[in-house]
């Protein structure tokens, strides 16, 4: 264990106690049968793929065990059982007995995300929707003596039907037994109720990063609470609340009906972060970033009412956001996680969401938490746009790939942030970096940040949050690992390859205010192609992205042509969240219906034209063509150029994308 680990492992020890909220209950029990067929391996190769060796010796239990022998070329190799049906919204525990001979490579078990029997569950048309990775055995674990492994479950989707179970090894020669597979519902004990009004209360200062209570007043049981991009008008006496947007226009985007008096409220807390309502079995909580989060403990029936027409909608039961080009709002429902709870259900509107006037309503259980939030939530920073400027780079110790000295002299003269990608961290035996995160080299590390820092720069880090859940490690580790790390080398900020907590939106929530606390006004740039609370690309949460800097989106996604709607609801970020967008946008057409792909300068000039921006990616030493003339020659100089006029006029920026069509 090095310096950096041992000091992550200790301070956790004391974030134990805190950690209540986020893990109550005891263990789970087991309310299923065993999912998985023939996981014994007692009736052969039944179930499995032809991949499979069987042996009659050695098991772990009975008479046969299941071989996966990559020795022949010590790549990949593994075995895959088709379909597993699952419910959705259910936990379930994998576990299997494992034994390995060398102990080379990474064992992983992926439960991937199935509609139906051949039929692969997508997060859109480019992306599935991903998998549960319940074990990943590392290097050297489970080598000699049979050991079992487990790990817990579940989607959030409705439309789940069940799960392509897939063992495999990579990237290592290893001949690895398995014995007593299985897949098996599992019930957590009953939530208990919240406790109030802590339920609605979080760590963090949303008005470090502007945005803020600005003021809360009360008459009778009125109650209106004006945030930094919101103002609430509740009144709990008729069960009605009106939702207002503040930024950039001041307009009524929504109308919540809870079906009847919420009973008497008290405004029992209040400061810049958070105004807390507290009654008899609820608790309602509206953040300074104009999050409104309901914490109940009876049956809540809340219906919705649209006042825009959403010229971008999504929805996923129980999730669901509305966008025009001015702002919107969204719902996001919460569970406790490893809890048993009644869940919330939603019925979509039935209406043209297109015109305001369209509804959707949401029946919830008690125990849950309801949760609504008017976007954006904070002004767009233009000075940060303009001096914020990345360059992404490595620091990998082989030549062609090292940042020298006079490579970053150079880069300073147009960039601001240093962005180092690759190289930083020693690479796992697939090439993969991720968690547990262990500096290469600390003294090259060290000298490149104090070198940023004499240049007048940032330096911001790579780090994989989603790559802590693939080996059981938890929500505070990741925060921890991220406190210790900082803290030693002295960087500014983060790049988050993903956010933390794709299917768990409060625990990507909770992180993102905890990070933008720890960091201040430093950079944090999240590539969030995927989103929570569902892993999805085009549904998404303004109000957690709003705690980023600056936000990269579109890997992988198709994109027809500059005006794509994409591009504007989700890659663009003004009057939504208001952070700063940049694209990736190697899949991008250079027109509607064209094969062909954009170029470079086509990307870069879309984004300009959302006010968006981009990241000098990976330059060259000497420069290259491309850096001298697309980031160059081009894209610094019309950001220059951008710059001057906001400065001089003190003027937004106006936007030139235009809907297909007009």
């Amino acid at each position: 264990m090095n310096r950096d680990t041992m000091a992550v492992a200790l301070a956790l020890a004391g974030l134990m106690a805190a950690n209540v909220a986020w893990g109550l209950g005891g263990g789970p029990q087991v309310v299923g049968e065993n999912l998985v067929v023939n996981g014994g391996f007692e009736e052969g190769g039944e179930g499995w793929s032809s991949a499979l060796e069987v042996v009659d010796e050695g098991a772990f239990d009975g008479e046969r065990c299941g071989v996966i022998d990559n020795t022949a070329d010590g790549e990949s190799r593994g075995i895959v059982q088709g379909f597993i049906p699952l419910k959705p919204f259910t936990y379930y525990r994998f576990s299997m007995a494992a034994r390995r001979e060398t102990g080379q490579g990474y064992v992983y078990v992926h439960c991937n995300w199935y509609a139906a029997p051949g039929e692969r569950l997508m997060s859109s048309p480019q992306w599935s929707a991903g998998r549960a990775m319940p074990v990943t055995l590392r290097t050297g674990e489970g080598h000699g003596d049979w050991r079992e492994y487990s790990g817990v479950f579940r989607s959030n989707r409705a439309d789940l039907g069940g799960v392509q179970l897939v063992i495999f090894i990579r990237d290592g020669a290893d001949r690895v037994y398995l014995d007593d597979v299985t897949i098996e519902e599992i019930r957590y004990p009953d939530a208990p109720e919240w406790e109030l009004p802590d339920a609605v209360v979080y760590e963090g200062h949303p008005s470090r990063f502007g945005m803020a209570v600005e003021d809360a007043a009360q008459d009778g049981q009125t109650f209106t609470v004006t945030t930094t991009g919101a103002r609430y008008v509740l009144d709990a006496a008729a069960g009605s609340m009106s939702c207002r947007q503040r930024i950039g226009v001041d307009r009524e985007v929504a109308v919540a009906d809870f079906g009847g008096p919420l009973g008497e409220l008290a405004m029992v807390h209040r400061d810049d972060e958070v105004c807390v309502l507290q009654g008899e079995d609820l608790a309602i909580g509206f953040q300074g970033d104009s999050l409104v989060t309901i914490a109940t403990n009876r049956d809540l029936q809340v219906g919705v009412t649209s006042q825009i027409g959403a010229e971008w909608f999504r929805a996923q039961e129980p999730y669901l956001l509305a966008i025009d080009q001015q702002g919107g709002f969204c719902v996001m429902p919460w569970s406790r996680p490893e809890l048993n709870s009644p869940g919330t259900t939603m019925s979509g509107p039935e209406q043209d969401t297109g015109e305001p006037g369209w509804t959707a309503s949401w029946q919830v259980g008690a125990r849950e938490m309801f949760a609504l939030a008017v976007f954006p939530g904070r002004e767009f920073d233009w000075a940060e746009s303009f001096e914020k400027r990345i360059v992404c780079t490595t620091v990998r110790p082989e030549p062609r790939y090292q940042l020298e000295d006079e490579a970053l002299r150079e880069y300073a003269k147009h960039a601001t942030v240093l962005m180092l990608f690759a190289g930083v961290y020693d690479h796992a035996p697939q090439g993969f970096e991720h968690a547990p995160y262990n500096v290469r080299d600390p003294q090259k590390l060290s000298d490149t940040i104090a070198l940023a820092h004499e240049l007048g720069m940032e330096a911001i880090i790579y780090r994989h949050p989603t790559s802590y859940d693939w080996v059981n490690l938890s929500l505070d580790y990741f925060l921890e690992d991220l406190r210790v790390t900082r803290g030693r080398y002295g960087f500014d900020g983060w790049y988050f390859d993903g956010y933390p907590r794709l299917e768990d939106w409060m625990g990507g929530y909770r992180a993102m205010r905890i990070v933008r606390d720890r960091v201040g006004d430093g950079t944090i740039y999240v590539h969030c192609t995927l989103n929570p609370p569902v892993r999805m690309t085009e549904l998404y949460c303004p109000f957690i992205d709003s705690y980023a800097t600056f936000l990269l989106r579109a890997e992988a996604q198709f994109i027809d042509g500059p005006s794509d709607p994409y591009l504007r609801y989700v890659v663009n970020t003004q009057h939504i969240s208001n952070t700063i967008a940049t694209l990736k946008g190697n899949e991008m057409r250079a027109a509607a219906g064209s094969e062909e792909k954009a170029s470079l300068r086509l990307q870069l000039e879309t984004m300009l034209s959302l006010n968006g921006r981009c990241r000098w990616a990976y330059p060259g030493w000497p420069l290259r063509e491309s850096d001298l003339d697309d980031y160059i020659g081009y894209y610094f100089a019309e950001l220059d150029r951008m710059e001057a006029q906001w400065r001089a006029t003190g003027e937004p920026i106006p936007m030139t994308w235009r809907p297909r069509g007009e």
